[in-house]
């Protein structure tokens, strides 16, 4: 009796700790949204495997590619900066290719506009210099070139068709800067449909936004259509690539919180045509599987019961006159059979615990601690400006900030070179690594100013 009291109140206090530090942050893994029949389940997606949530599985790559081939759709979640999530997606869409299904890429990073340089580059008909200048990629997308750069030579390898899915950002800027009250009637007419009324969707960018609707209310009243506008241009121009490439499988690349859920993209995908699609989603699996939930309670609850065990063990062999039946009933609980629930997590593969609704299929990739290439955190002007380029913002807590550039500082060189661009520059920036020496000319003012640091990641109070 002492025993099962003791096992309760474990039980009870570590349910109160979980259920308080959900209160405290919701997890964008877990949330009960989405498809009905999955948004109250969980699954265990282990590292570097895969599965699939509608049938409820593990599944091997060649079983998830030949599922694939079936949807006229495939959205596959990226995080911009993560090159491991790269890399799933150019294995889907190699996996894709070999298997012998017609492939289309439709890129968040791109828009319509920009089509034309897109079709000469999927020719061969440019190389890689051209390919950046002509399509604007360092202004209008800025994240490093290099975690697209596989994906890009092989769509050029194989001549794969690449249209851009977004909207120009002119638009979403000025949403999210002043509302879509703002937008003049030609301005409305150039854009797709904005849809805000789904209320999951918009508990889902709460959620990301980490509860800016309720420090930030006025801002996120503006981001959230502007939100809105990035899913549905997205989502329109899968189904604008599928109608024109009817007999192929459309591998839309986009960052996962347009994919999670199937209910940015998808639901537009679903609501505004008849075209199948999937979700495929990279989650983060730490190295170090740390217990969590009821896989800690059982923990708590055999650490006690062992505790117990050896008191009523030690009792036991002080205790005299005790005939051979009664000494059976006090073996020790080690000798006993292994109970079936307790070896539930003996597979000590590193693993998550995921909502089944998060995407149809969740593959686990490593956990990355560091980004694979160094993003300084500052932009600039495109202009000349006295000779160099303006800084016109520098963020904090980043490797400008750290190492003492400014706002409104004149950047005159980089490593003793001077640019006739603004996309060489940013192009210099784009090819430094982590550990490499990085200097810069500068006018502050009226003064002249040398910087010169080793590039090394900031460090934070994580």
């Amino acid at each position: 009796m002492e025993i099962k009291l003791k096992i309760n109140i474990i039980v009870f206090a570590l349910f109160l700790s979980i259920t308080s530090n959900m209160a405290q942050e919701f997890d964008a893994e877990r949330l009960p949204i989405g498809d009905v029949n999955r948004k109250y389940d969980f699954c265990s997606v282990k590292l570097d495997k895969i599965f699939d949530t509608k049938a409820s599985k593990e599944v091997s790559f060649n079983q998830m590619i030949a599922e694939l081939k079936n949807y006229q759709i495939v959205m596959v979640g990226e995080s911009h900066t993560n090159q491991l999530y790269h890399d799933v997606e150019l294995e889907v869409i190699k996996g894709l290719v070999e298997a012998g299904k017609p492939v289309v890429l439709a890129l968040e990073m791109f828009n319509s506009k920009q089509e034309e340089a897109l079709g000469k580059w999927s020719s061969g008909n440019t190389d890689p210099n051209t390919f950046m200048e002509q399509t604007d990629f360092l202004t209008t997308w800025g994240h490093n070139y290099r975690y697209y750069k596989a994906i890009f030579d092989y769509a050029r390898d194989k001549h794969i068709p690449i249209y851009g899915a977004n909207i120009e950002k002119q638009y979403t800027s000025k949403i999210g800067r002043s509302g879509v009250g703002s937008l003049t009637e030609e301005e409305i007419k150039a854009i797709p449909e904005i849809d805000t009324a789904n209320i999951e969707h918009k508990f889902l960018i709460k959620v990301l936004m980490q509860g800016m609707d309720a420090t930030m209310p006025d801002q996120f009243n503006n981001m959230y259509p502007a939100q809105s506008l990035w899913d549905a241009a997205m989502g329109e121009g899968a189904i604008k690539a599928a109608q024109k490439h009817p007999e192929a499988t459309i591998v839309l690349l986009a960052g996962s919180g347009h994919v999670i859920y199937n209910i940015g993209i998808g639901r537009i995908i679903h609501d505004r045509s008849n075209f199948s699609f999937a979700s495929v989603v990279p989650v983060d699996i730490s190295q170090k599987v740390k217990d969590e939930g009821m896989v800690q309670i059982r923990k708590n609850m055999k650490s006690e019961k062992e505790k117990d065990t050896k008191t009523v063990d030690n009792k036991s062999e002080m205790s005299e006159n005790k005939n051979e039946s009664t000494s059976k009933e006090n073996v020790s609980e080690k000798e006993k059979p292994a109970n079936p629930h307790s070896m539930m997590m003996m597979d000590e593969t590193p693993y998550k615990i995921v909502v089944k609704s998060y995407a149809d299929f969740i593959w686990g990739v490593k956990e990355m601690r560091q980004e694979l290439y160094p993003a300084f955190g500052f932009s600039i002007k495109d202009e000349l400006n006295n000779g160099g380029y303006l800084v016109e913002r520098v963020l904090p807590q980043t490797i400008a900030f750290e190492n003492g550039l400014k706002k409104n500082d004149i950047i005159l060189t980089i490593d003793r070179k001077t640019f006739n661009n603004s996309t060489e520059l940013k192009k210099h920036l784009q090819f430094k690594n982590w550990d490499e020496e990085i200097s810069f000319s500068l006018m502050r003012g009226e003064e002249k100013v040398n910087l010169s640091f080793v590039i090394k990641p900031v460090k934070t109070d994580d």
